[in-house]
């Protein structure tokens, strides 16, 4: 028996060799018909978040990357900005290389998005481009694409969230590098469950990811809210922009940027310079105005810093306060932009008289 089985292998090869050129003219006409498919396949789907990249934009990035991959489906996570110190500390620690700045987007490029839907966030030529996908935590935002796309929008604090939430569903243990990129995701973006984003369910996640990637969750939010408080090598157009998105609210174009740190201090002492930036980001991008809050992580209050009458005016009657001689006030309680700042703002646009 065993020398017949030792005979398989050579009696196999003989009849390939007979068989070899009918296998040779079917697999050649199999290959002309699978071509176009084959071309389709081939092409790799650019992942990135948005611009101004934050931690969660980033680690979301190369988290969905992994997920594609791991389906089958080739892609390569690129970042649309420089990182912030948080996230440069994160992804050291982690071991995890900085994903390349992103190029040119061409037209019928193949992308898929992550930790954002406002098209002011992306790259130019966006509604251009075949968009696979978009995994997100954030409101509809006047993103529109010419085909069907598959779309996964959470009420979590972060994308990552909504990534270990899909892991799970596939019953996909994520690997200790990716469960870092992800818990890293929701202790940044919930600012360690501090912020009225987190739900019990990001808590939940995070406990798990922390086993997973064998990290203690408190001391590695804490080294995280540290790097983030490392500003002082930064000018004051970096602070400004560290964490800034633009949004159409009461018909004008704002940049509504938030600077968290556990050290007010610092960037406080800079107000005028941080209103001149404002003043010339304004011009510069050709907006109506800059709103910029100093968000003090541990006592859980923002700092408003004024640069303009009109933006002024806004604030006061989102908050029904009164910014002080000068030109800034503290908002008890205020720490999300996505939740609290933003409605806020709309809300404030969208009542009384023209601003």
């Amino acid at each position: 028996q065993a020398q017949a089985q030792e005979q398989v292998p050579f009696v196999a090869s003989r009849t390939a060799q007979r068989e070899l050129p009918k296998l040779l003219t079917m697999l050649r006409s199999i290959l002309l018909l699978s071509l176009p498919a084959l071309s389709q396949a081939e092409a790799v789907l650019s992942v990135f978040g948005h611009k101004v990249p934050d931690t969660d934009a980033i680690s979301a990035a190369v988290v969905y990357a992994w997920e594609l991959n791991s389906r089958n489906i080739p892609a390569t996570a690129y970042r649309l900005g420089e990182l912030n110190p948080e996230t440069a500390y994160v992804l050291k620690t982690l071991d995890v290389l900085v994903p390349p700045l992103f190029g040119t987007l061409e037209p019928k490029a193949k992308v898929a998005i992550v930790d954002t839907n406002n098209p002011a966030e992306l790259p130019e030529g966006i509604d251009k481009a075949k968009i696979h996908s978009i995994i997100d935590h954030h409101k509809l935002n006047g993103l529109t694409n010419s085909e069907p796309l598959e779309m996964d929008l959470r009420p979590l604090c972060s994308a990552g969230s909504v990534l270990y939430a899909r892991a799970k569903a596939r019953n996909v243990r994520p690997p200790r590098q990716i469960a870092g990129l992800m818990l890293s995701s929701i202790l940044s973006d919930s600012l360690e469950f501090r912020s009225p984003t987190t739900t019990d369910l990001d808590k939940v996640y995070a406990q798990e990811l922390a086993e997973i990637a064998g990290l203690d969750l408190h001391k590695h939010a804490e080294a995280m809210l540290e790097a983030k408080a490392q500003i002082d090598h930064l000018s004051a157009e970096e602070l400004v922009m560290m964490d800034t998105k633009i949004f159409k609210i009461g018909g004008k174009k704002l940049r509504i940027s938030v600077l968290e740190t556990t050290k007010p201090a610092a960037p406080l002492a800079k107000q005028a310079a941080l209103v001149e930036a404002q003043k010339k980001l304004v011009e510069k991008e050709k907006l109506d105005d800059v709103i910029f809050f100093v968000v003090d992580i541990l006592n859980e209050a923002a700092t408003f810093i004024s640069a303009s009458a009109s933006a002024t005016k806004l604030v006061e009657r989102a908050w029904k306060v009164k910014v002080g001689k000068d030109g800034t006030v503290v908002l008890p309680g205020v720490l999300s932009r996505k939740k609290q700042m933003i409605p806020a703002l709309e809300a404030a646009a969208q009542g009384g008289d023209e601003l």
